[in-house]
């Protein structure tokens, strides 16, 4: 698979260059996504990491909502809908203080509202390290009057 899902057309075209964003910051290689799982690798960085040399514990939250959001927009985008975080709960099972992680999201579940995702990441000796637990909500696209900032909305009102 692409080291980036956006570039291979089952997601909307970005308003944003990639390497602008906090996703293109946390460096993800996109090993597999498809519609119940995801497979991402992360290398621990430096700048991922607290003082004390661990990985930062809000790195696994960030790199959870990131994977669970690109896989749930990954299917519902087409139909009008786009995926925001709405829960992230983690548990943080052994430190990481460098070399690679994989990261496994699974489908837990969906309803036309919500989709939950359980991810596991792991060392490169596969020991498991953290749980976390991402629920996306969906909910319609804005459109792209919608999207305009206040100060650039247009300023005609609707006839009485």
């Amino acid at each position: 698979m692409s080291d980036r899902p956006w570039d291979i057309g089952t997601l909307p075209v970005p308003l944003i260059p990639l390497e602008r964003t906090f996703e293109g910051f946390l460096g993800l290689e996109w090993v597999e996504l498809d519609a119940s799982q995801a497979h991402v690798r992360l290398e621990v960085r430096e700048n991922l990491k607290q003082p004390l040399g661990l990985l930062h514990g809000g790195i696994y939250c960030a790199v959870a909502e990131t994977v669970a959001s690109v896989a749930t927009v990954n299917q519902v985008w087409r139909d009008g809908f786009i995926g925001v975080g709405l829960n992230n709960s983690a548990s943080f099972l052994r430190p990481v203080t460098g070399g690679m992680l994989d990261v496994f999201a699974k489908l837990r579940g969906h309803d036309e509202h919500k989709w939950v995702w359980g991810h596991e990441f792991r060392d490169e000796q596969g020991r498991l390290c953290a749980l976390v637990d991402v629920t996306i909500a969906v909910r319609p696209a804005p459109t792209p009057d919608s999207a305009l900032p206040p100060d650039s909305a247009p300023t005609s009102t609707p006839p009485a």
